[in-house]
């Protein structure tokens, strides 16, 4: 594809930047003249003209030109607003032109002649520009490089919105935080008359030959419990030292099994304990804890 011609030096920034968007619009189309003004409503000579800088195209030509290219209309007008508040060469005052073939010239604009009087300005007053400290009336939002992300001139005030909105977020969640802590039974005062059901264990278990461990029996819901653990179907055999294990060495104590002593090794005195136990309530007699143990365990 050849290169594009130099833009006219009398040109603003504002719509060189509109121009220099526009040919890469049409280079992503890959489209010639002939075949752009084929697709589009706009003659041959129409697009030559725009999109080398000599006049400023039509709102409609821009809006055409982003859609076959796949780009954003909305940003494409904005830049248009921007070049035509700037533009100090002929402004748009042709129509569109369906069913051109790209042939040639459409009704409404004449392809010039040599030696003819170069096209004169519109009657029609051209839009002053903005004051230098006036933003343009110009959505925000759209307004931005031509292919970088568009500027966030009003972002700021959604920006503290959301902080605002983040912060009362966390006042709540701190607030909701304190009630649970107070109304939870055991808790506060709403739970002074629901104590925990066991004491939880808050160090790792290890075994010591020596130690021995208090049981705290209570009943819970209908369940016995001891206050170190409250599995109901932990597997444990010959060689397990855990919590569990100093759980059921507890309840088998205080259901008259007894072991000797609480010292969370699963020995063979815990093994027969709990075969007396599956005994008499009529489970299978293997000497190991499982699911239907406790559950007669805790009865």
């Amino acid at each position: 594809m050849a290169p594009w011609k130099a833009l006219p030096e009398h040109l603003d920034p504002q719509a060189g930047r509109l121009v220099d968007r526009l040919r890469r619009l049409k280079d992503a189309t890959g489209l010639s003249f002939t075949a752009l003004a084929t697709r589009t409503s706009y003659s041959r000579s129409s697009w030559e003209r725009y999109l080398n800088g000599r006049k400023l195209p039509p709102a409609d030509a821009v809006t055409e030109l982003a859609v076959l290219a796949g780009a954003d209309p909305d940003r494409m007008l904005a830049l248009h607003t921007l070049a035509a508040q700037t533009w100090t060469g002929p402004q748009p005052k042709d129509a569109a032109n369906p069913g051109t073939s790209g042939a040639g010239p459409g009704p409404t604009e004449p392809e010039p002649q040599p030696g003819a009087v170069p096209e004169a300005a519109p009657a029609a007053p051209t839009p002053a520009p903005a004051e230098p400290d006036t933003p343009a009336a110009v959505p925000p939002a759209l307004i931005g490089e031509p292919d970088g992300p568009a500027e966030p001139v009003r972002a700021r005030p959604a920006r503290r919105t959301l902080l605002a909105a983040g912060g009362a977020l966390v006042v709540v969640a701190a607030v909701l935080a304190v009630v649970v802590t107070l109304v939870l039974p055991g808790r506060g005062s709403a739970g002074a008359g629901e104590e925990e059901h066991r004491r939880t264990a808050t160090e790792e278990f290890a075994f010591e030959p020596d130690r021995t461990y208090d049981c705290d029996i209570h009943r819970f819901e209908g369940r016995l419990y001891a206050g170190h653990s409250d599995t109901q179907d932990a597997l444990l055999q010959q060689i397990s030292t855990t919590w569990e294990v100093v759980e059921a060495q507890c309840l088998l104590e205080h259901r008259g099994y007894r072991i000797g002593g609480i010292d969370g090794a699963y020995g063979p005195a815990t093994e027969r304990a709990v075969k007396r136990l599956q005994d008499k309530e009529g489970l299978v007699v293997d000497g190991i804890m499982g699911p239907h143990t406790w559950e007669a365990l805790r009865r």
